[in-house]
């Protein structure tokens, strides 16, 4: 089973050391996690098929891979604007872990 978790982020967004964080800690729990930036070619396209909502683009994206099939995870933030680190692995390790 091919698993993996990609999130696609920019140098400059608010929210990067807590995607560093949510990384080091799924591949803690053996799940591949790779940082990707907006301008690499194959992040712009994963982006463009399944990243657009309303016609927005919002940054951090983040896929979870499994078996090919592709998968855009929602997270939350804190009202101090910090990104919800445990709800997210929780839900990326439901959705890796899930049999369907």
């Amino acid at each position: 089973m091919i698993r993996k978790v990609i999130v696609i982020t920019k140098d400059w967004d608010y929210l990067r050391s807590d995607l560093e964080l949510l990384c080091e800690r799924l591949i803690k729990s053996n799940v591949e996690c790779e940082m990707r930036d907006l301008d690499d070619t194959e992040s712009r396209q994963l982006v463009i098929r399944y990243g657009i909502e309303n016609g927005i683009v919002r940054i951090p994206q983040i896929y979870v891979i499994k078996d090919g099939n592709i998968k855009r995870m929602h997270y939350e933030i804190t009202k101090d604007v910090r990104l919800n680190v445990d709800s997210l692995i929780i839900n990326i390790m439901n959705e890796v872990c899930s049999r369907e």
